[in-house]
């Protein structure tokens, strides 16, 4: 007991002890602990039990042995009570965190869903329903009819393409819907559509009705309906395409005199070198005053009479003219070759002017049978149009503009004179 007494322990600061710190409560775990009663102790041991009670657990005092060698009764106290002291006075561990829920467009609440529904367009709900078997429930076609009412989902309908689904509400891009359609309120068709579809009222040389209740041409040079920027002074092209369509004509004048230039010239050919055969001067006789009569009817036609079977004829007469001529010159050129003498220059030009006639008149015939099968030139910007019928459309776009471009300007339907 006198041993236990000298130890020297220096107070720690008051703290206040635990709500279930035992030596604040009462003395009996620290009784039980060292075997002794509470009437046999002295002060100075109350007070050093009461101090070691009361010890900071992270001062950790040294252990002196006793007598038999083992760690004195006063040091084992104070550790046991340092360990009691480090567990009550710990914190309470804080309760496990809640999983993460998911963060995603089906976690929403039902009510929230619908609200979004509600702000989007026929096509946005139509591709929604698509993603997958919950939405596809939820937006169903009862469910739309109650969120939108009869009056907005019809309009909604009204202002989509029934064909690619794009949306329009003032109509301005779209042909106006017919109740005969299949489908009605859903039956607008866009002007894309319309043209790559073929729609029979979207033709050269009418007027379309557009949703908005707007009347607008349709471009002769592209086939697109002109919703905005009509050519001045022509209302059915387009500013762009009335600009190509000049160039075309500016092109057509120029081949026009170069023929004109090149049939005379044959002419005068025959006349000077030939005059005493009979197969080259009567022919090119014939086909200059036929020459004559087939400019004649380009430039008197107009835009209603049509005429193409007339210059047809007149033009496969001066093709088939000019082969006794080709034949006589060409025959001539193969005499003198075994002499070995070149033909004269003479032969040689008239030969290469009436191959050339020959073969511009083989154009024009070929580009009235086009102009007579009433070939829409507008074909060639169909982008559905199968790769190869697309270089035909481009020939027989090009045989129109060689034989007469001015048939995009006529009026329908056709007088034929």
């Amino acid at each position: 007991m006198p041993a236990m007494a000298s130890v020297s322990v220096e107070p720690p600061p008051p703290t206040c002890p635990a709500p279930h710190d035992p030596a604040a409560q009462s003395g009996t775990f620290i009784h039980g602990l060292i075997g002794l009663s509470p009437a046999g102790l002295s002060e100075a041991v109350r007070s050093s039990i009461s101090s070691l009670a009361r010890r900071d657990p992270n001062v950790t005092p040294a252990v002196k042995p006793d007598a038999s060698g083992g760690p004195s009764s006063s040091s084992t106290t104070t550790t046991t009570n340092n360990n009691n002291n480090n567990t009550t006075c710990s914190p309470p561990e804080p309760p496990p965190a809640p999983p993460p829920q998911p963060r995603h467009l089906l976690a929403l609440p039902p009510e929230i869903l619908l609200m979004v529904l509600q702000r989007l367009d026929f096509a946005d709900i139509f591709r929604l329903r698509k993603t997958c078997k919950q939405l596809h429930h939820l937006a169903s076609p009862s469910q739309i009819r109650t969120l939108f009412g009869p009056a907005e989902l019809r309009r909604q309908l009204l202002g989509h393409c029934k064909s690619c689904l794009v949306y329009d509400p003032s109509g301005a891009t779209l042909l106006q819907p017919r109740r005969a359609d299949p489908g009605y309120p859903l039956a607008s068709r866009c002007l894309d559509c319309a043209v790559k579809a073929r729609d029979p009222r979207v033709r050269v040389g009418r007027k379309i009705c557009l949703a908005s209740y707007d009347t607008v041409w349709v471009c002769r040079w592209c086939g697109y309906p002109i919703v905005n920027g009509a050519a001045f002074g022509c209302e059915q092209m387009h500013r762009f395409c009335h600009k190509r369509y000049n160039d075309a004509l500016f092109i057509f004048f120029i081949l026009g005199w170069l023929q004109l230039g090149l049939g005379i010239v044959a002419a005068a050919l025959a006349w000077r070198y030939y005059r005493h055969s009979v197969l080259v001067f009567a022919p090119t006789v014939i086909n200059f005053i036929l020459l004559w009569i087939c400019l004649a009817f380009i430039i008197l036609r107009g835009n209603r009479r049509r005429t193409y079977h007339w210059t047809l004829a007149l033009e496969l007469t001066i093709l088939s003219l000019w082969i006794p001529p080709i034949y006589y010159v060409a025959a001539e050129v193969a005499r003198a070759s075994p002499s070995g003498s070149p033909a004269p220059k003479s032969t040689q030009a008239t030969l290469a002017l009436f191959a050339l006639n020959m073969l511009f008149r083989l154009i024009n015939c070929m580009g009235n049978i086009v102009l007579l099968s009433r070939f829409d030139t507008t074909e060639r910007g169909r982008s559905e149009s199968s790769s190869w019928r697309r270089p035909f459309h481009y020939l027989a776009t090009a045989l129109v503009m060689w034989t007469y471009p001015q048939s995009l300007e006529q009026k329908y339907p056709p007088d034929y004179l």
